[in-house]
């Protein structure tokens, strides 16, 4: 997986393809800032400008109220004090009062009326009756002690001041409107530029990148609603970034599994070749085996289990009959596989040397021979492991293999059995019971091994309904049960003697159903070979043969 590179984008890295809403080089045809400045200051503007008229306009209202107020109160005070001269028309008097008016800075024009609404006097601009900046105000004179209205007085303030005031507010709100959107311009293209628009271009600059399968994510993405946004885009980056590694690790895996597929090919080709370099081998193995018919004439029953672990293997067995005399020979190489079989072809070789003479040898003879035949061929003379061989190897690469072998030799005429064994021995099992011939407990051959030196020879008389089985240990080496244990020759001789109203090829059936059923689920580990024969009493041989038993032997 690539790793993905956290770093701070910080500008447009390459140009973007023309969509719509971007110019040459990536950069935006009109900027965020720009579009919110044009869209909201003349807002802005029009409410502050309608806040501000609306205060300028109250404050002028209030200002005229209160010079309208004035005025009244100016004319109140007025009548009141020209009352009683006008009621006995002492202008000596009400004219001064009225003519005090105009010491205030509003006043404009003021004028006194008798009962019957004819002029009694005036002062001030007439014109100011019909201006629009004054403001007028009338009162009825009423004279105190008679209560009777004795005239009427008319006051023109004018409102020149307090137009002058408003439209100088009305400047000085429009300065401030003015200076309050540029103040807010600047502020929002600042703040914009730095919490929205950087954001944003960093993260346009990333995404450009990410276009270009260049997993760069957002660092310090903040916590706002632009923060949560690159938080969004740094998982997207993961997601993608994961996808394009599934899509080069599933492509990887496709070629790898192309490969493999080929390879197998290659492998099932070659492996072909073999099974049938193989299979061809067990066919020439079985053909150097012996044909048990050869023993018919001198055994009641025979029956014989070659079972090899793989398609070949290392156990051997042979069966002659010569001059009145019936060898069988079982012999347990080195190795399974092909390596064994190897083996069994030069026992088989030395064995063939070893029979080549008019008599068979002693049991024990046969042993030795063999020994020494298979140490020569196999080169095992040079017994120095530590310098290794003569012709340079070393010990590792030194044969330092050999074989369990047993040897019976049945007598037709005495009917007695000579048997040798080196790794092997001999079970009878006959109405007597169960009994074992042991061989020595040495092997054949074996550079690291000394020769088995002398080898007794046990000689049993053959009786009645005794039969005898010869194995390798790969009959007696299974491995199960619980816990697990190996079955053992005393429970194959038990079995076989459980067995022992059958026949010897049903015997041993048996006993192979027996070691499956006991294995289970293991698996077997060595091969197997077995030779069972009850030998003929010499009075049956020589029935069967047409000859008396001193023949036989001259």
């Amino acid at each position: 997986m690539q790793p993905v590179e956290r770093r701070n984008v910080a500008a447009p890295a390459a140009p973007v393809p023309s969509g719509g809403d971007t110019a040459n080089g990536g950069r935006p045809a009109r900027s965020l800032a720009g579009k919110l400045f044009r869209r909201t200051l003349p807002v802005v503007v029009l409410v502050l400008l309608l806040i501000q008229g609306g205060i300028a306009w109250i404050t002028w209202t209030d200002q005229r109220n209160a010079l309208t107020h004035r005025a009244q109160i100016m004319a109140e005070l007025t009548a009141r004090a020209i009352a009683t001269p006008i009621w006995y028309l002492d202008r000596t008097v009400f004219e001064p009062q009225v003519q005090a008016l105009a010491t205030d800075d509003g006043f404009r024009y003021a004028r006194v009326f008798d009962e019957l609404g004819k002029v009694l006097f005036q002062t001030g601009d007439a014109a100011a009756l019909n201006a629009t900046d004054t403001i007028v105000v009338s009162r009825d004179i009423v004279e105190p002690k008679a209560d009777l209205k004795v005239g009427r007085i008319e006051l023109v303030i004018g409102t020149e001041e307090l137009n002058r005031t408003a439209a100088l507010l009305a400047m000085t709100a429009l300065l401030a409107v003015l200076v309050l959107a540029a103040a807010l311009s600047i502020t929002v293209q600042i703040v914009m530029r730095r919490l929205v628009v950087k954001p944003l271009a960093r993260m346009l600059a990333a995404m450009r990148q990410v276009e270009r399968k260049s997993w760069v994510q957002l660092d310090d993405v903040g916590d706002d609603e632009l923060g949560q946004a690159g938080a969004a885009f740094n998982r997207m980056v993961d997601g993608l970034r994961s996808g394009d590694d599934a899509k080069r690790l599933l492509a990887a895996l496709q070629r790898a599994q192309s490969d493999l597929v080929d390879k197998n090919q290659a492998l099932e080709a070659a492996n072909h070749q073999v099974m049938e370099s193989i299979r061809y081998a067990r066919r020439i193995q079985e053909g150097i085996l012996p044909d048990a018919t050869v023993l018919a004439p001198v055994m009641t029953e025979m029956a014989v289990l070659w079972e090899p672990l793989d398609l070949v293997g290392g156990d051997y067995c042979w069966m002659e009959r010569r001059d009145g005399q019936a060898l069988v020979l079982v012999a347990d190489c080195t190795g399974h596989g092909v390596p064994g079989a190897f083996m069994t072809m030069v026992v088989a070789s030395a064995l063939r040397r070893i029979l080549d003479r008019p008599i068979f040898p002693q049991p024990d003879v046969i042993l030795t021979e063999l020994d020494r035949i298979v140490r020569h061929r196999l080169r095992q003379e040079a017994p120095d492991p530590a310098t290794g061989a003569d012709d340079g190897r070393a010990p590792w690469d030194m044969s330092d293999d050999g074989l369990d072998a047993g040897v019976c030799i049945y007598d037709e005429a005495t009917g007695l059995l000579y048997f040798a064994g080196a790794g092997l021995s001999l079970t009878v099992i006959g109405p007597d019971g169960v009994m074992s011939h042991t061989g020595v407990r040495r092997s054949l051959g074996y550079r690291t091994l000394p020769p088995p030196g002398s080898v007794p020879v046990h000689c049993h008389q053959v009786l009645p309904g005794e039969r005898f089985y010869l194995w390798t240990d790969g009959v007696s080496d299974h491995v199960g049960g619980r816990p697990k244990r190996v079955f053992g020759r005393r429970r194959v001789a038990a079995t076989l003697a459980r067995l022992a109203h059958l026949s010897l090829e049903d015997q041993i059936q048996g006993l192979c159903a027996d070691l499956d059923r006991y294995r289970g689920a293991e698996a077997r580990r060595d091969d197997m070979t077995m030779v069972a024969f009850q030998p003929r009493l010499p009075d049956d041989v020589h029935s069967r043969a047409g000859t008396s038993p001193d023949a036989v032997t001259a």
